[in-house]
């Protein structure tokens, strides 16, 4: 708890220079979606097969700018989501995070409710339109039996990305080092994981425990290649340990990318346990892959999330093909076809939950 304070004062300290000026920036943009889901038997009584869901994101910066090399903004991003046709996994999202940041020469730091540095580091297969395979909106329209929030009631049994996002937007002070040869490192400190926006349920002893996360990005151009890397490690007081890896090669309109992610439970850590139904995801391994092309105001990718759980037999397959057309820098269509395949314990998922999904999505950017 020491450590946090220190980083607040790094992040507010005062820049002696002359008279700097203020600066602000904000966006708006409201996703609409349509998808219609195609459930197999027995399960295609069980589920919706239309699904509306609509998203506001607001985004604002207020940066002050003491001079060309000292920068303090305060930074915010809102979302609410409507997602409540499909109850499983999401029903309705009221998120935010509000954190400041002072950027210099020796680095950034940032305090408040961001996320921790191998999240913002991370990189593997391309997002187009509304497939994003990390934290995938699919299942906001196909039900996923291991992955359930509804009320009070959270649990995930799985891993839903490849990027350790365990502790959400919880509060934390992250420091990221200045470039070097293409190379960031950064260390996140947690006081308390309580956030239940990354893989927490709400009966999980995670709340109240403090963590750490490394995490390390490389960016490159080599023989016309565009190269992103990144690594992650993260170290969850009592509940498990954490690591990832990811890479991305752009070149000519293609991007190809990877990524993997692996949770472990040491001796000294708390004993897993069925009863309780987060316990069944701390150790297990998550991987996507992914390939998108890109063409004046088109975009099409295809891509790929397995991910299981170590001690159970739950697992997941999603495969996405998204296209997105970017018809003015205010409006973007989108259509996605996805499939999921869930198996696990749960009895919905006992025989092989399958679900296909149409998407088709209008993005309003203002």
């Amino acid at each position: 708890m020491r450590i946090l304070p220190v980083f607040m004062l790094l992040a507010l300290a005062p820049i002696t220079a002359s008279a700097g000026s203020l600066d602000t920036d904000y966006s708006v943009s409201l996703n609409n979606y349509y998808g219609y889901t195609d459930y197999t038997k027995p399960y295609n009584k069980m589920y919706k097969q239309n699904n509306f869901n609509s998203s506001l994101n607001l985004f604002g910066r207020a940066s002050y700018e003491y001079n060309q090399d000292y920068t303090t903004s305060l930074i915010g991003y809102f979302m609410i989501d409507s997602a409540k046709e499909v109850e499983n996994y999401n029903q309705g999202i009221w998120g935010e995070e509000i954190y400041l940041l002072n950027e210099t020469p020796f680095g950034d730091v940032s305090v408040g409710q961001d996320a921790n540095v191998a999240y913002k580091f991370a990189v593997g297969a391309p997002n187009v339109g509304a497939s994003h395979i990390n934290n995938p909106e699919i299942v906001n329209f196909i039900t996923n039996p291991n992955w359930y929030k509804k009320g009070h009631k959270v649990s995930y049994k799985t891993l839903n990305s490849t990027y350790i996002n365990t502790d959400g937007a919880s509060l934390k002070a992250n420091y990221i080092t200045p470039e070097f040869a293409g190379i960031k490192l950064g260390v996140t400190y947690i006081p308390e994981t309580y956030s239940q926006s990354g893989l927490v349920s709400k009966k999980a002893r995670y709340k109240d425990k403090s963590a750490y996360v490394l995490g390390a990005y490389g960016a490159w151009d080599v023989f016309d290649y565009e190269i992103e890397t990144a690594l992650g490690f993260a170290d969850y007081h009592k509940n498990d340990k954490e690591y990832s890896a990811g890479i991305s090669i752009y070149r000519k309109g293609w991007t190809l990318g990877a990524s993997y992610r692996q949770t472990e439970v040491n001796k000294s850590d708390y004993a897993l346990s069925k009863e309780n139904l987060y316990d069944a995801y701390r150790e297990g391994r998550a991987y996507n892959i992914g390939l998108s092309y890109a063409f004046g105001p088109f975009k099409t990718g295809i891509a790929y999330f397995d991910s299981k759980a170590e001690k159970t037999d739950n697992h997941d397959e999603i495969i996405t093909w998204s296209n997105s057309y970017q018809y003015n820098k205010y409006v973007t269509f989108s259509l996605t076809a996805a499939h999921l395949l869930s198996r696990g314990e749960n009895l919905e998922a006992r025989n092989n939950s399958k679900g296909y999904a149409f998407i088709f999505g209008l993005e309003l950017n203002l």
